[in-house]
C-alpha cells in the first residue's frame, strides 16, 4: 500500500520539526523522533547508533549549530506501508552574525512508523563536496 497524503504531510513535518529541533539544540526531543537503535552518519565524521551515542556525537558537535538556522527544503517522500526514505535538501545558515550559508547538504533518512509515529531508523547526511574545498580553504 503506497503513502497516503496524511503519512506523506506528516513526514514533511517531521523533517521541519527535526530542523526547527536543530535551530533550538533540543536533542532530547530531537531524539524522541528517533527508533532507540537509529543510526546517524553525519557525514563528515564517523557515523553512530543508538540514541545515546547520537545525542553524545550531537552535544560533542553542538558548537557548530549555535547560531545557525536548519533550513530544510525539497522534500521527497517514498515508501509504502510502515516505510519510507525521506530526501531532502539542508542548508545551514548564520543567523547571529552576518547572514550567509554555511553548510549545504542532502538528508537522507529511512523512517518506520511504530506504534502509528513515524520515526527516523537511519538519518543520513551527504554533505556537498563544496563544503569540503570551503573548509579545507578557510
Amino acid at each position: 500500500m503506497t503513502l497516503n497524503l496524511a503519512d506523506r504531510l506528516e513526514l514533511h513535518e517531521l523533517v521541519a520539526r527535526l530542523a526547527h529541533l536543530s535551530d533550538l539544540a533540543d536533542w532530547k526531543t530531537y531524539l524522541s523522533h528517533f527508533i532507540e537503535d537509529a543510526t546517524m552518519d553525519p557525514g563528515f565524521a564517523p557515523p553512530t547508533r543508538g540514541v545515546t551515542e547520537i545525542e553524545a556525537f550531537l552535544r560533542q558537535t553542538e558548537g557548530g549549530t549555535k547560531g545557525k538556522r536548519h533550513v530544510a527544503t525539497n522534500v521527497l517522500v517514498e515508501g509504502a506501508g510502515d516505510e519510507a526514505t525521506v530526501i531532502s535538501y539542508l542548508v545551514v545558515l548564520e543567523r547571529e552574525e552576518i547572514p550567509k550559508v554555511v553548510a549545504t547538504a542532502v538528508i537522507r533518512d529511512r523512517v518506520v512508523r511504530r506504534d502509528g509515529v513515524w520515526k527516523v531508523a537511519r538519518h543520513e547526511v551527504a554533505v556537498d563536496p563544496g563544503m569540503f574545498v570551503a573548509m579545507n580553504g578557510a
